[in-house]
């Protein structure tokens, strides 16, 4: 005759085992949540901490141009093809392979003429946009000037979404008597 073998106390406990037991009651125990994978309520926002690193004075609110530097630098990562923080022509064109062979835009927005976009001349085409300013002034609930957290958190953060292809290229300064578009360099 054989000797029964011990059964648990419930039955449930013969059917997970011990660690996963343990695992799920540590979670339980803990106060862990899931997290919701769906799509965020808005994917273009940034977080406190990276609003924070776009504030290069650390003056506690972001300037048009900081916002504009910060936006130039995302879309720079897919066009810098050599990494050296300015765009080149066949830069350039490689990242518009649908547009015309040249259509002067490149050109217009090079102010300095030495044949690279810079970050200068980027931020200058940006705040320039009248698309960008206008969400920007809608944002900055208090009038300063500039998007401090709360204001940012609270705006709509697309519609901050200009870059060196979107909008008109003759909407950048000339850089010799042009309008300046609120620009600080």
């Amino acid at each position: 005759m054989t000797a029964p073998v011990p059964q648990p106390p419930f039955a449930a406990c013969r059917l997970i085992p011990p660690l996963s037991l343990a695992l799920t009651a540590m979670a339980v125990l803990s106060g862990c949540r899931t997290i919701e994978t769906g799509t965020p309520a808005n994917p273009a926002a940034i977080d406190q901490p990276t609003f924070a690193l776009i504030d290069r004075n650390a003056d506690g609110k972001v300037s048009p141009a900081e916002m504009a530097a910060y936006k130039h630098e995302e879309g720079l990562a897919e066009v810098d093809l050599d990494g050296d923080k300015r765009v080149s022509p066949v830069e350039w064109k490689a990242a518009r392979p649908s547009a015309p062979h040249d259509d002067g835009t490149f050109a217009k927005l090079d102010l300095n003429k030495d044949g690279f976009l810079s970050e200068e001349e980027a931020v200058a085409h940006i705040t320039a946009q009248p698309a960008y300013m206008a969400a920007f002034k809608k944002m900055d609930a208090n009038s300063d000037g500039h998007l401090h957290w709360e204001e940012y958190a609270a705006g709509d953060a697309a519609s901050l979404n200009i870059s060196l292809a979107s909008g008109s290229a003759a909407a950048a300064p000339t850089g010799s008597g042009g309008e300046s578009g609120g620009t600080a360099r």
